[in-house]
């Protein structure tokens, strides 16, 4: 009902004012000028994973952010697979580590940065889709961005492991970042290498991530996800249940007694404009709609109001 959507949107504008977003974020806590800072680089290599070629992210990577060597990328993704780059910092390819006093000491970990592409094409959408909560390490997780997680800890595992060896390091700090299906696919990841990889040390940063976990496993993961939120972000709050709570929430609104209001006010304007209109079909007309509203629409709403809404179980990280 095209009706319903417009007075129920209406309405919620007139709840969710600035003054109630200000209220509302009146006792967050503050976000210091380094991590803003820090946010604004890991968005600005998020959106390097949208760029079309090797050579646009190995330009990015030198032209801005200089201390990270480009690796190897995958940018044809498939359901399951999304597209996503892999970078080394060039500090940490260095054999010896700053010490105090002056000192050197042998470096035992490497820096890696994996980025994962969000929603792009087709093929992402169809993971985006798999809007069904499956078991997941004790709880819940979104199907779709699961599978991409794992593929991503899937692929590389030996490729760290020879990494590792490579630069003759013990460990691993990994650093993953994505933005939507990216921001997903990166905390399923390191969810699984903090989990079951003992010489990966993994830290994520999200932009926009979908509802991905449940509640249990959201909150398990504060220690190294950091998710970032634009205010009203749609995609945050998207999940199966959600989309059947709002559908029932804007079938349910009454808006009856709005729709008559400016029903009313369209006939004054008619009178108005239009003398010559006898005043009596006009009136007539208001009549017959208010009655069939009343007596028709307002009972469906009443219908849809006693339908128990669906429980939503994931949420953002």
């Amino acid at each position: 009902q095209p009706f319903s959507i417009f007075y129920f949107l209406e309405y919620m504008e007139t709840v969710q004012t600035p003054s109630w977003k200000r209220r509302a974020h009146a006792f967050a806590p503050t976000v210091s000028f380094k991590e803003v800072e820090a946010m604004h680089r890991a968005l600005y290599l998020a959106n390097l994973a949208y760029m079309d070629t090797e050579e646009e992210i190995k330009g990015g990577l030198d032209h801005d952010l200089s201390e990270w060597k480009y690796v190897t990328a995958k940018l044809n993704n498939a359901p399951g697979e999304p597209a996503h780059y892999i970078a080394i910092s060039k500090d940490s390819l260095s054999p010896e580590s700053s010490l105090p006093m002056g000192l050197l000491g042998r470096r035992n970990s490497l820096d890696v940065l994996i980025v994962v592409r969000g929603t792009k094409d087709f093929s992402d959408v169809l993971s985006d889709g798999l809007l069904d909560a499956v078991d997941f390490r004790g709880g819940k997780a979104h199907n779709g961005i699961v599978e991409a997680g794992q593929f991503i800890v899937n692929r590389y595992r030996e490729f760290l492991n020879d990494m590792m060896k490579t630069y003759n390091r013990s460990n691993i700090k990994l650093t993953l970042i994505g933005h939507s299906l990216g921001a997903g696919a990166a905390t399923i990841a390191g969810m699984l290498y903090n989990q079951d990889e003992k010489n990966i040390d993994a830290n994520v940063v999200g932009f926009g991530c979908p509802s991905l976990l449940s509640k249990d496993l959201s909150e398990s993961t504060e220690g190294y996800v950091t998710t970032i939120i634009s205010d009203s972000d749609l995609v945050p709050r998207l999940s199966a249940p959600t989309i059947i709570n709002a559908f029932f929430d804007i079938l349910s609104y009454d808006w009856v007694a709005r729709g008559l209001k400016d029903l009313q006010f369209a006939i004054d304007s008619l009178r108005k404009k239009l003398p010559f209109i006898p005043f009596e079909k006009l009136e007539n007309m208001y009549v017959l709609i208010k009655t069939f509203l009343e007596e028709n629409v307002k009972q469906r709403m009443d219908d849809m109001s006693k339908i128990q809404r669906a429980e939503v179980i994931l949420q953002p990280p």
